[in-house]
């Protein structure tokens, strides 16, 4: 017969240190009750399958207070950066501070980061976590997180080039730099950046970014992914959301209105990912860009 454990003093919350719960006349035998996660030593989750905010909110307790701020990408993901997946926590600290932890991988020069509390949690600022990950990420990547941040705060565009012209010596700078030259502010998608990326490599005229489009006599269409205005061109990215029903027909009257008001739309989807040529050359003729 499995016998029920005995229920946890309610000030210890869903997170909580081994110290803590004997402080709080826990014994050893209810710590090592198999209903409790151990994600690193001297550590209790009550939550099997915590999310990311919890596990980083519960690691605080092990971690040096206030000499500690979540980076790289763990700093992404609690900012809501399209970034890669790691299921480890990062973590920078200052230089000389050693700390050492299972499923944590811990980084220095916490005393050169600015600190934003998300969640409230410290974490270091989106730019600087943009070049945390210079050296870690592809150009591609690099110019999807530029994109990113600057949707989110697009006034960070002047603090993002004056922070890769004062680090000249960082590890990544040099793909940084080349990053920095290709982010936009107005892309609201990591689909809306890889076309983006795609015309500019295809030699295509760079258009405007999630703008209002007229007709001829300056009635307003709705707003275009991007707009190539000379040309009167409009290209559209469909992503999942535009399938759904309501969705669809919202995007059908809008562009019609367009088409009527002396527009070409071309519409791609997640299929024209695979062979991007095509679409390519669609739009190129409709720019009147032979390659």
């Amino acid at each position: 017969m499995v016998r029920t454990p005995s229920p946890l003093p309610v000030e210890l919350g869903t997170s909580f240190t081994t110290r803590e719960a004997i402080a709080h006349g826990v014994t050893l035998r209810r710590l090592r009750h198999r209903a409790l996660a151990t994600p690193t030593r001297g550590l209790r989750l009550t939550s099997a399958d915590p999310d990311l905010v919890e596990r980083a909110a519960a690691h605080l307790k092990v971690l040096p207070a206030r000499r500690s701020a979540y980076s790289h990408a763990t700093a992404s993901a609690l900012l809501g950066l399209p970034d890669r997946k790691d299921p480890r926590l990062h973590v920078t600290l200052p230089d000389g501070v050693f700390v050492r932890r299972r499923g944590m991988v811990m980084h220095r020069g916490l005393q050169h980061r600015e600190i934003w509390s998300v969640h409230d949690l410290p974490v270091v600022s989106p730019v600087e976590t943009w070049l945390d990950l210079a050296p870690l990420r592809t150009l591609e990547e690099l110019v999807i997180l530029g994109d990113a941040i600057l949707q989110h705060q697009p006034d960070l565009a002047t603090t993002l080039r004056h922070t890769v012209e004062a680090h000249s010596g960082a590890r990544g700078i040099r793909r940084a730099r080349d990053a920095l030259e290709l982010v936009r502010p107005g892309v609201l998608s990591p689909q809306e950046t890889l076309w983006r990326l795609r015309f500019r490599a295809a030699g295509y005229p760079e258009p405007e970014l999630n703008v209002e489009v007229r007709d001829p006599a300056g009635r307003w269409l709705g707003i275009g992914d991007f707009v190539w205005r000379e040309q009167r061109l409009v290209v559209e990215y469909d992503g999942d959301y535009h399938f759904t029903v309501e969705q669809r027909r919202h995007d059908q009257v809008r562009r019609r209105a367009m088409r009527t008001g002396d527009w070409a739309v071309i519409e791609l989807n997640g299929a024209d990912n695979a062979d991007p040529r095509p679409a390519l050359r669609s739009i190129g003729a409709a720019l009147g860009v032979h390659r």
